[in-house]
């Protein structure tokens, strides 16, 4: 469906570029209840959406946003010229309507009307959920949404009959997108005044730079705006999760380079995009999708590029007020598997040797749930004659440490007659806890110099040891040797796995210790370790092995 409004209406000015939206038929805030609202209202208003819906509602369509760019961003503004067209992608599924429409009325009055030729909105199979979208909700994602975006200019609704999950409904959107650059955007955001231009120039620039805005904080329970939310310059961790980088000595004005982008919100040349081969059309719903595109773009010839004087306002969801039944306060139905299968998918193909450093540090995935076929992803990366992941480590994602991968040895120390493992507790004092199978808190990794570290740590912890009393327990303490591959001048840091006797053993002040497992009765574990003098006598409690 789209709008048959081809041109901006009547009241055009430079905050309102697509004309005076302020007044249109269907678009009137409701007003909030006049006394504070209960302990269970306040859950009605969050639930599903882990953002108040009812204040959503409540705040008008059509609002100003605060003027975040610098002195210097706005002094560059004018000198921006020949631009790109773009195209905007939002996706949403069991969005509420008010915010959706707040985010497209954003975009409208903050795009030059020659530059911004469309906004799709890609509904993915949106329906009602008694246990976190109402049916009431919900209608007003039909009929009345379509009724109001005929009255908008440039907007066009697809329908998915069947949800494709986040990266193949934005995909239809970028099918169907006539602009030069593609822009995707959240549902749930507020573009702010100049936000375009400085993605734009920077495409023109050049077409391989991935760019992505400022993005600013819009508060989850009053809609106020937050300012930034740390989201600029991103690297990863071998979990595959985002990792905030500093930004020092910068003038607030020139690209920086990112290793990864945050994934909601960027803007790239489409022909290029599609280049790259788009999103991996394997992965489920949403979640290591900024990775796969962050690794790719780098290695395939192309840069992503933080442009501080492009903002825009999100939302950034928090459960503090619902936590639904089965969703830990999740707005969407997402498996938590499904996430970790998206993210082992992008290490099998883009992170070469490096990918077993992520796998050791996520969990197992179920029997039943393989990667799924990735030879179109890896004829892709041939094809496109992309460079290797330790270039990519090398030039662009310089701060990772990275410890050796070769001749490692992974998974969980493991005590057979006790069926315990290794376990970090949690925290920096190890002890043992029945074997789970799971990596995470057992996972560890031993390379050929014999350092012990914890993935789930992003291998920066170290497993030694520390006295405590006549005691010599287990510890985790900072790794002693950066990316080098071993901890000479360290001693209690390296351990010895016997292959024969399957002892473990350390270096320590009072000479050579092992570990040996015994049984206790606590509320913590039924097990725990201690590190004894080492004797020739062979003892099952002294035996370990790796599990995988």
């Amino acid at each position: 469906m789209a709008s048959p409004v081809l041109s901006p209406l009547p009241g055009s000015r430079p905050d309102h570029f697509h004309g005076d939206l302020s007044n249109l038929p269907g678009g009137e805030p409701i007003p909030l209840p006049t006394h504070k609202m209960s302990k269970r209202e306040k859950w009605e208003a969050h639930k599903g959406q882990c953002f108040n819906a009812v204040m959503s509602d409540s705040v008008p369509l059509d609002r100003p946003q605060p003027e975040q760019r610098s002195s210097n961003c706005k002094n560059l503004h004018s000198s921006y010229s020949g631009l790109p067209t773009a195209s905007v992608v939002m996706v949403f599924h069991n969005e509420v309507a008010s915010t959706l429409l707040r985010s497209v009325h954003s975009v409208l009055n903050h795009c030059s009307p020659d530059l911004l030729v469309e906004i799709i909105l890609i509904d993915d199979a949106s329906s009602p959920e008694p246990d976190r979208f109402t049916p009431e909700r919900w209608s007003k994602l039909q009929e009345p949404l379509e009724k109001y975006i005929r009255l908008l200019p440039k907007v066009r609704l697809v329908r998915l009959r069947k949800r494709r999950g986040l990266m193949l409904a934005r995909m239809e959107g970028a099918w169907r997108a006539r602009g030069d650059a593609v822009v995707f955007l959240d549902s749930h955001i507020e573009a702010t005044r100049g936000w375009l231009e400085p993605l734009l120039h920077r495409i023109k620039e050049d077409r391989r730079h991935v760019v992505v805005p400022s993005i600013e904080g819009l508060h989850f329970d009053d809609f106020s705006f937050k300012g930034s939310s740390g989201l600029g310059v991103l690297s990863f961790t071998w979990t595959l999760g985002q990792s905030p980088q500093p930004i020092m000595d910068h003038d607030g004005v020139k690209p920086l380079q990112s290793p990864i982008m945050a994934g909601g919100l960027f803007a790239s040349d489409r022909a290029f995009f599609m280049h790259l081969g788009g999103y991996d059309p394997g992965m489920r719903y949403y979640g290591g999708e900024e990775m796969e595109i962050g690794f790719r773009t780098w290695q395939c010839g192309g840069s992503i590029e933080f442009i501080p004087c492009s903002h825009v306002y999100h939302v950034f969801r928090e459960s503090r007020y619902w936590q639904g039944t089965d969703s830990g306060g999740v707005a969407y139905k997402v498996p938590a598997m499904d996430i970790t299968r998206n993210k082992l998918r992008a290490a099998a193909v883009w992170m070469d040797e490096y990918a077993r450093l992520v796998e050791y540090a996520s969990p197992i995935l179920p029997s039943d749930m393989p990667m799924g076929d990735l030879s179109d992803r890896k004829a892709l990366r041939e094809r496109l004659q992309c460079r290797s992941f330790k270039w990519y480590l090398d030039n662009v994602a310089k701060s990772i440490v990275a410890p050796p991968s070769d001749g490692l040895l992974a998974g969980a120390l493991r005590n057979p007659s006790l069926n315990a493992c290794i376990d970090t507790l949690g925290g920096d004092q190890p002890g043992l806890y029945p074997c789970h199978g799971q990596h995470g808190t057992q996972g560890l990794v031993m390379d050929t110099g014999g350092l012990v570290r914890v993935p789930l740590l992003m291998y920066k912890s170290c497993l030694t040891t520390h006295s405590k009393g006549s005691a010599i327990r287990l510890h985790l303490r900072p790794c002693p040797d950066g990316k080098k591959s071993n901890g000479h001048g360290n001693p209690e840091f390296l351990w010895h796995l016997d292959p024969e006797s399957k002892r473990l053993s350390v270096s320590t002040h009072s000479g050579m210790y092992c570990l040996e497992a015994v049984q206790r009765q606590t509320s913590q574990s039924p097990v725990d370790a201690h590190l004894v003098p080492c004797s020739e006598q062979r003892m099952a409690a002294q035996e370990w092995e790796w599990q995988a």
